[in-house]
């Protein structure tokens, strides 16, 4: 029984026929047909009722599913257990995030996992929180790093460990009347125009629900995720900037005062997987290294304590 045909019968199962299997496969067709032939021979049984348009399987067909599967994810778990021990784990992995993260903390993972695994090629995708979500649902990303603020958008179930919490701040331009205070009271935004992160025309943002938690509706002019723009059209007197302190830790802020907010307001970041990642070593891989690097200085860690050396971080499901 050779692997190939296992494969054959279950991108058949999974595509819904044989010509879909043949394009996932990149086999022609008739090649496919005589895989599923020679298994059905080597099991002495008929696996697909071809009189069915398209196929479907046979009730003995449906029994061995379960099997094939078990076989070829045995197989796969071998293949990766044999290559992590003699450091031989090769493939790409995408990894989507966030900017003020893509400054503050990837840098650090890339660099850890490029020493683990050299042989694994990291394509860094760096969007706004939407584009994440586009990135995770319909790929490169099987993993991605960004706040848990607004809940991602996705057609398949998404597993998420929270990495850390770190404090939200006020940016107001040099000679502003706030510029001088210690912390900033959020009722004193009540009349100002607010720049925050985000990328949505409906205001589904970050800032938008931290912001009506506390009874505050935000007058917000102008979202941009990039922090050197917010930090611009702050120093330009455009708008009050309202976002993460780690991002303004990324960029220079002359002409700017960076202030707290009073009481303290704190946003999580978590690193969210796609079901696929399961499936791929290279993945899980990367997914170890996120959890086992240190979080930003200024950054409060939430890791739980079941990673990465005891095996998976304790997943929470996305709705």
């Amino acid at each position: 029984m050779q692997l190939e045909w296992i494969q054959a019968f279950l991108a058949v199962v999974d595509r819904g026929g044989f010509t879909a299997a043949a394009v996932h496969l990149y086999r022609s067709q008739g090649r496919v047909s005589s895989y599923i032939a020679s298994l059905e021979r080597e099991l002495g049984t008929q696996l697909f009722d071809r009189d069915q348009r398209p196929a479907r399987l046979t009730s003995t067909g449906e029994a061995f599913v379960p099997h094939a599967r078990a076989m070829v994810d045995e197989l796969d778990a071998g293949r990766a257990a044999m290559a992590s021990v003699q450091g031989l784990i090769r493939g790409d992995v995408a990894l989507a995030t966030y900017p003020s993260a893509g400054a503050a903390f990837v840098p650090d993972v890339l660099a850890r996992f490029a020493r683990d695994f050299p042989g694994i090629r990291v394509e860094l995708v760096e969007q706004a929180v939407h584009g994440i979500d586009l990135a995770l649902d319909s790929g490169p990303a099987l993993l991605a790093v960004r706040p848990t603020l607004p809940p991602p958008r996705s057609t398949q179930p998404l597993e998420h460990a929270i990495l850390w919490r770190e404090p939200m701040c006020v940016v107001v331009p040099e000679g502003h009347p706030l510029a001088g205070a210690e912390s900033v009271d959020l009722g004193e935004l009540l009349d100002e125009q607010l720049v925050v992160s985000g990328h949505n025309l409906r205001l589904d943002t970050e800032a938008f629900r931290l912001l009506a938690r506390t009874g505050v509706e935000p007058r917000i002019r102008f979202l941009s995720d990039q922090p050197q723009i917010l930090v611009g059209l702050v120093r330009s007197g455009l708008a009050i900037g309202f976002t993460n302190r780690l991002a303004m830790e990324s960029v220079r802020t002359e002409g700017v005062v960076v202030l707290p907010v009073g009481p303290p307001m704190q946003r999580e970041v978590a690193v969210y997987w796609t079901p696929a990642l399961a499936g791929s070593p290279a993945a899980r891989a990367l997914l170890r290294t996120v959890l086992a690097t240190p979080v930003p200085p200024t950054a409060t860690d939430l890791r739980s304590d079941e990673h990465p050396d005891s095996g998976w971080p304790s997943p929470r499901t996305c709705d």
